[in-house]
């Protein structure tokens, strides 16, 4: 008897319709919080997941490098640093509203610091 489907029984409403299943709706926290848990989290597969850690030391340590040898005008370094800022503020506040990236940005952010010090 396990096997057996089970039935869905739809009640009509007083005015002839069917009523529908009530679907449940997840807040719009849970879906910033899942949202940033899934573009955080590190991949699944080896081969992806030695790619975005090599990615994430050889890029800021590229345009480090750059940032050092190319001369670059105030205003565009200003900007650079400007939005430095702005992401070191998101990355905070990441920090405290989704705990479950804690752990996970933090290596992020010192995969990143070491490829700008290598840069250097």
């Amino acid at each position: 008897m396990a096997d057996e489907p089970k039935i869905v029984v739809e009640v009509p409403s007083s005015s002839g319709h069917y009523s529908p299943f009530p679907i449940p709706q997840s807040s719009k926290l849970e879906e910033f919080k899942k949202g940033w848990i899934n573009a955080i989290a590190l991949p699944d597969n080896l081969p992806d997941l030695a790619y975005t850690l090599a990615s994430s030391v050889a890029i800021p340590a590229l345009l480090s490098s750059c940032w050092v040898t190319i001369p670059i005008p105030w205003f565009i370094r200003l900007g650079v640093l400007g939005v430095l800022a702005i992401a070191g503020i998101i990355a905070l506040y990441l920090r405290q509203a989704v705990p479950e990236v804690k752990d996970v940005l933090l290596l992020r952010v010192g995969l990143v610091a070491v490829g700008v010090l290598l840069g250097i």
